[in-house]
C-alpha cells in the first residue's frame, strides 16, 4: 500500500473528485481527515474517515484551528489535498458579477492558499519528513473557456481562479522545497461530478463537452484521484512545481 504510515487531509473531500480521494487513500493505508463546508455532507463518508469536520477555508482562524487539531490527532500530516472548490454557477443569486467573482477567487484561491500555508508551517515542525500537498486547478487554468461556456461574456472567475492556482502551487513549492515539501497541481478536464451536474443535464451541452475531449467521454473522479495518489505518493519523490492534465486529450488539441 502506498501510503501506509501516512496522514491524508483532504478539503472539499465530501462529494466529487474529494470524497474519490478518500475512499482510495483509505484503501492505500492512509489515514484520512476529511473537511467540508458542511458537516451533514460528510456523514456517508464517517466510516471512511478517521476525523471530520465542517471548515469554511476562507476563515483562516478556522483553519489554522483545524489543522492545529488534526495534527495533535495524527502526529504529522504527511498529504493534503485541496478538492475545496466553487464556481459561478454555484454562488448565491442575486450577486453582482464583481461580488461572484471574488466569492470564488475568495474559496478557490484564498482558501487553497490559507490551508496549504498551515499544513506547510505544521509539515515544517517534523523536520526532514516533508510532505506532499495536491492543488486542483483545471484545464482552465492553461486555456481559456469556449464562447458557450462563458455565460454572456462576463469575467469568468473560474477561469481566472484555476490560472492563479498553478502559479501559487510554482511558487509554494519553491517555499516547500528545502523543507521536503513538494507542491503540485491537477487540470482536470470536465469530470463527472455534482459540480458539473446542471451542464451535464442539457444533452446538447454534454455532447459538446464530449467533444472538447478526444477520448470521447468525460472523466469519471476516480480517474483524478489515482493521478492524486501518485503526487501524494513516494512515487513522485522527485515531483514537485509542476501540474498534471487529467483530461482526455483536452489540452492537446
Amino acid at each position: 500500500m502506498r501510503l501506509a504510515g501516512k496522514t491524508a487531509l483532504i478539503t472539499g473531500a465530501a462529494s466529487g473528485i474529494g470524497a474519490a480521494c478518500v475512499g482510495l487513500f483509505k484503501s492505500e493505508g492512509a489515514r484520512v481527515a476529511g473537511v467540508d463546508l458542511s458537516k451533514s455532507d460528510l456523514v456517508a463518508l464517517d466510516n471512511s474517515l478517521e476525523l471530520s469536520q465542517s471548515l469554511d477555508v476562507t476563515d483562516k482562524p478556522a483553519v489554522d484551528a483545524a489543522v492545529e487539531s488534526i495534527a495533535e490527532s495524527f502526529g504529522h500530516i504527511d498529504i493534503l489535498i485541496n478538492c475545496a472548490g466553487i464556481t459561478a454557477r454555484h454562488v448565491p443569486s442575486g450577486l453582482s458579477w464583481d461580488q461572484a467573482w471574488q466569492l470564488v477567487m475568495d474559496v478557490n484561491v484564498k482558501g487553497t492558499l490559507l490551508i496549504t500555508a498551515a499544513v506547510m508551517n505544521s509539515q515544517r515542525k517534523g523536520g526532514t519528513r516533508g510532505g506532499s500537498i495536491v492543488n486542483m486547478s483545471s484545464i482552465y487554468g492553461q486555456v481559456a473557456r469556449p464562447s458557450f461556456l462563458t455565460g454572456g461574456g462576463k469575467p469568468d472567475p473560474y477561469t481566472h481562479s484555476k490560472g492563479t492556482v498553478l502559479q501559487m502551487t510554482r511558487d509554494l513549492a519553491m517555499s516547500g522545497a528545502p523543507d521536503n515539501i513538494r507542491v503540485n497541481a491537477l487540470c482536470p478536464g470536465f469530470i463527472e461530478t455534482p459540480m458539473i451536474q446542471g451542464l451535464r443535464e442539457n444533452p446538447e451541452t454534454l455532447d459538446a463537452l464530449i467533444e472538447l475531449h478526444p477520448l470521447g467521454r468525460l472523466g469519471k473522479a476516480d480517474e483524478v484521484a489515482r493521478c492524486a495518489l501518485f503526487l501524494a505518493s513516494d512515487d513522485s519523490s522527485f515531483v514537485t512545481g509542476t501540474s498534471l492534465a487529467v483530461d482526455g486529450g483536452y489540452l492537446a488539441v
